[in-house]
């Protein structure tokens, strides 16, 4: 991931011999018709929940190197905030030996979750290798005790499981090999290799981060491939990977940091399939494309000893919520300590949200944004600030009728259903504004319920909004979902 939130938003020989007629011109790369990518991603869009893993050997140190702590920087960063020669780095692979990790049970953690799609590290960018690779000794297999291949058994325990399988992999930086301090964040390492050439990433791109792309989709058959661009990638390195993947994996969605992270996006579509935004940052407003949060449950990505600063259950609903209001992907990370376990914070953390999506879950998959995402307090204050607004409503109205609870409320739909999301319990009857007829341009009601709850939802729809009464039993934390059947 990248070390601060920012807002922004693999053999080419080996590639030309084993596939000389698959292979397509760039041009054909990036003019495949639109229904191609639609087609791609419909499973994603259904699926709106994924588990991101952060794991490798920096879960060793886990934010502490030499006794010197670092507890607001991401720990997968510890050998380039420490500047670490690469010799002694290394080392840590004698020690990595994670006995407790189990492929299935991480899996069983996910589905309970609510999620339904994993994206491991295949290689972060301390260049250490979490599947076996035939390009270098520097993998879990070959360099440690414990010699199995994790993205192998990760991959084989979701499709057991059902769930999608998707591989982080860092092209731009790898702090291992010789790659020149090139990019214009100096996020390169320049301690073992201070006056490596532009020309070392090119060899660098073509013998080995192209070829272990490759490997990773000839070998585990990913539906996602998760980059994290940096931009040492030429234009014609983007179109030769690009073109790579579309040739051996055609069904594997690309995120947009194979080449850039920053917002705004053009042409967002060019090289991938969806934009992911900064870590940890959400969409203002529906942006109008396919996009996603990469999130943390803490502080960092990878495990830290020291980082205790979780994230409320209540909170990582909410983001949730938001998120995919706005027709989002919320990809939450948890960082698996150094013996092979996700911790018991996380573990709780999540099944805190599972238990919440299997009663709301109807209003989150397979859904889209609706014509505005929420309304209330907090997003008409929200909206105030996007626009250079005074806090007040939009339209110029008052955020809550006299006499009715003012509620944060978020918007999902699907097929004829709207899904009116509370974020918090209303203590007396609700008034949904954009559900009134002056607001639907006169659209009518059909029924009204609460999921999770068998009492019945008194309704009226007039010019002002949409009236509804309130359940007298709160059945579920944290959010509370109106279901609202249009005609």
């Amino acid at each position: 991931m990248k070390k601060l939130f920012i807002v922004s938003c693999l053999l080419t020989g080996l590639c030309g011999n084993l596939f000389p007629q698959a292979l397509r011109s760039a041009s054909a790369a990036r003019e495949e018709p639109e229904q191609t990518r639609e087609q791609r991603i419909r499973w994603w869009r259904e699926a709106r929940f994924g588990m991101f893993i952060t794991w490798g050997l920096y879960s060793i140190p886990a934010g502490v190197w030499k006794m010197k702590a670092h507890p607001d920087n991401y720990a997968e960063w510890i050998m380039f905030d420490e500047k670490i020669p690469v010799k002694e780095y290394a080392l840590l692979a004698e020690k990595f030996n994670p006995v407790k990790f189990d492929a299935k049970a991480w899996v069983a953690i996910a589905r309970k979750a609510g999620m339904k799609y994993i994206v491991p590290m295949a290689k972060h960018h301390d260049g250490f290798s979490m599947f076996k690779s035939g390009l270098t000794d520097f993998d879990i297999v070959d360099a440690t005790p414990f010699k199995r291949d994790v993205i192998g058994e990760l991959a084989e325990a979701c499709r057991e499981a059902g769930l999608k399988f998707g591989c982080y992999y860092s092209v731009d930086r790898d702090w291992h090999r010789p790659q020149g301090p090139g990019n214009e964040y100096k996020q390169a390492n320049t301690w073992d290799f201070p006056a490596s050439p532009r020309e070392d990433f090119d060899r660098y791109f073509r013998e080995f981060a192209k070829p272990q792309v490759e490997e990773l989709l000839v070998q585990y058959r990913p539906d996602v491939l998760w980059f994290d661009g940096i931009g040492m990638k030429s234009d014609r390195h983007l179109e030769d990977l690009v073109r790579t993947i579309r040739t051996l994996r055609p069904d594997c969605l690309i995120n947009s940091r194979i080449k850039t992270f920053r917002f705004p996006f053009p042409d967002p579509y060019r090289y991938c399939d969806y934009i992911s935004l900064g870590d940890n940052e959400i969409a203002d407003k529906a942006p109008g494309f396919d996009w996603e949060n990469p999130g943390t449950l803490n502080s960092t990505y990878g495990y830290s000893r020291n980082d205790n600063n979780w994230i409320d259950p209540r909170e990582i609903v909410f983001r949730l919520v938001d998120i995919v209001s706005k027709g989002g992907n919320y990809l939450l990370n948890v960082g698996p300590t150094s013996e092979g376990l996700i911790p018991q914070p996380s573990i709780d953390r999540l099944m805190e949200v599972g238990a919440w999506l299997e009663t709301n879950g109807e209003a989150i998959y397979g859904t889209s944004a609706w014509r505005v995402y929420g309304e209330g307090p907090l997003f008409e204050k929200e909206a105030a600030k996007a626009h250079g607004q005074g806090a007040k409503a939009a339209n110029g109205a008052p955020i809550a009728a006299a006499g009715r609870t003012p509620l944060d409320i978020r918007f999902t739909a699907k097929n004829k259903a709207v899904y009116a999301i509370c974020l918090n319990w209303p203590e007396r009857d609700v008034l949904v504004k954009a559900l009134g007829r002056k607001e639907m341009g006169g659209g009518e009601i059909a029924a009204v319920s609460m999921l999770g709850s068998k009492e019945k939802v008194l309704w009226r729809q007039t010019e002002e909004g949409l009236s509804l009464s309130v359940p007298k039993a709160q059945l579920v934390r944290h959010a509370f979902v109106y279901k609202v059947d249009l005609e």
